[in-house]
């Protein structure tokens, strides 16, 4: 069965993105996102997971893209989304760190996956649907 995950493209007033580092191997950098939970919207769950892992009640401004990875049976909905509010947060089981970074300087380790979804975003792209093979994931 396939995974349907959501990500979320979150931009400061200086053009940096945030990105969040993971906990559990490989211990790479991403942007805020996760997995469906049952019965959730996927605006629901990117709002829930983006909360969970960097404190941010976030707003969704728009969809980016579909990005299938049919080889691991994996699908991400992107989208672009403004911060509302920020609660306290500090490190944790999932997220080792949160931080903006400018987008010609990504933390490493960062998937492809990662990579593409973010320079769609920065090119303020809207409804993309790309598929990744696995050498390019």
């Amino acid at each position: 069965m396939t995974t349907i995950g959501v990500f979320a493209s979150i931009f400061d007033e200086f053009g940096k993105i945030l990105c969040v580092r993971q906990n559990y191997p490989p211990f790479g950098w991403t942007t805020p996102g996760g997995r469906l939970e049952d019965g959730e919207s996927p605006e629901q769950a990117l709002m829930r997971e983006v909360h969970e892992e960097t404190g941010f009640q976030v707003r969704v401004t728009r969809l980016i893209g579909l990005y299938s990875a049919p080889f691991k049976d994996d699908l991400v909905v992107s989208f672009a989304c403004d911060i509302e509010a920020a609660d306290t947060w500090a490190p944790n089981d999932e997220i080792a760190a949160r931080e903006f970074f400018p987008v010609y300087a990504l933390p490493m380790p960062m998937k492809n996956n990662t990579r593409v979804r973010i320079r769609d975003a920065c090119m303020c792209e809207t409804a993309v649907f790309r598929t990744f093979t696995r050498e390019e994931h």
